[in-house]
């Protein structure tokens, strides 16, 4: 039984991932209170309050109004919060002055969705005689 057990954990430990967190680090929780245990869903983001042992941790989460709660590694995962989004037009070799001054023109699509000959285009095709 030893020897099966140890082998059935080295297989295990080759593709498992160890998490740790620290103190004030943002997680998501997994939900595991859904209708359809096959469903998927993370809530969070929630901070780290504190490690009570090598696989359980205290979670401060914010959108329930700061309750906390433990939670185990394996619900956790890291959150990463994605940068804003900026726009920014840069131009080579022209100075900060004239981009201020000038006005960018940027091109927007047409929204005409009679801009297209559909006739012409089917008589200037090889297929006009299958096409009806």
């Amino acid at each position: 039984m030893t020897e099966v057990r140890d082998k059935r954990k080295v297989r295990y430990d080759k593709n498992a991932v160890r998490r740790k967190f620290q103190v004030g680090d943002l997680v998501l929780v997994l939900a595991t209170s859904k209708p359809n245990k096959m469903a998927v869903q993370w809530t969070g983001p929630g901070v780290i309050e504190s490690q009570l042992s090598e696989t359980n941790y205290i979670v401060k989460m914010v959108s329930k109004n700061e309750k906390t709660q433990i939670y185990h590694v394996n619900l956790l995962k890291a959150y990463h919060q994605r940068p804003e989004r900026i726009n920014l037009i840069v131009s080579g070799g022209e100075k900060i002055q004239e981009l201020e001054t000038e006005e960018l023109a940027i091109p927007y699509p047409v929204s005409d969705p009679n801009i297209y000959d559909f006739e012409r285009i089917k008589g200037d095709s090889a297929l006009e005689g299958r096409l009806r």
